[in-house]
């Protein structure tokens, strides 16, 4: 029984020492503001194995925001030239979801009020913060 409980005590441990918090190096979520008066989707293209797209998001109400969180620091996802690609959908014109269509069709399958194409350097220089308019 002393063994059991020494054994989860150690695990608790070294799971806990693993957690890194965010600092000026390591960042692990984007907010995304909606300063508009509309209801907006904030949306993220998604492939299939066949090359076929759809977009995917959560609505964002007036004055609200949205945390796009990961496991991993955005740093060492967007390295190398990688950007973080997102759509600002109205919530009145959005694909189907989980239905896939050919990529060149994501602005006739949704309205796309802003599309963005940012890179590590332009999300540090905003703090990691999107704001829409």
């Amino acid at each position: 029984m002393k063994t059991i409980i020494l054994s989860m005590i150690l695990l608790v441990l070294f799971s806990s020492s693993t957690c890194k918090k965010e600092g000026s190096d390591c960042h692990r979520k984007i907010i995304i503001k909606n300063n508009s008066d509309e209801t907006i989707l904030p949306a993220f293209k998604i492939s299939d194995l066949y090359g076929q797209c759809r977009l995917s998001g959560s609505i964002i109400e007036t004055d609200s925001s949205y945390k796009d969180s990961r496991s991993e620091c955005w740093e060492n996802k967007l390295f190398n030239g990688k950007t973080y690609e997102l759509y600002i959908i109205d919530p009145a014109n959005y694909n189907v979801p989980l239905m896939f269509y050919d990529c060149d069709s994501i602005t006739f399958k949704n309205t796309v009020l802003k599309h963005y194409i940012l890179t590590l350097n332009e999300l540090k220089q905003s703090n990691f913060t999107i704001t829409y308019p």
